[in-house]
């Protein structure tokens, strides 16, 4: 199974590189993460720049600032990072928030 993994971040200097780096050290390898920058005025950017240059499994869109909308603003961001990739290439979808840390995650066999 391979996953997309899209996290919209806005102002997540503080939390995104403990997420990339939980991501980055999981044994299971076959993900691919886009993280979508809404208009960060913080280091959140070239934290991220940083993973992009270490593993060609993180890609990076920047987005211009927009208004606060709780809600519909996270909606909005994750799709524009569903728009970039061939979603063919994958069997799960996940949006993850970027003050997420991940534990090992394990190859999912079928039950049957």
């Amino acid at each position: 199974m391979k996953f997309l993994i899209i996290i919209p971040a806005h102002n997540e200097d503080s939390n995104i590189f403990f997420c990339l780096q939980s991501l980055r050290n999981q044994t299971f390898k076959d993900f691919e993460v886009v993280i979508v920058n809404d208009g960060s005025t913080d280091k959140t950017a070239e934290i991220v720049a940083k993973f992009l240059k270490e593993d060609s499994r993180f890609r990076l869109i920047n987005l211009k600032i927009s208004t606060h909308q709780p809600g519909a603003k996270v909606v909005r961001t994750f799709y524009k990072g569903l728009e970039t990739a061939d979603l063919n290439q994958f069997d799960v979808i996940c949006k993850f928030d970027a003050d997420i840390i991940c534990t090992q995650i394990q190859e999912l066999k079928p039950l049957m």
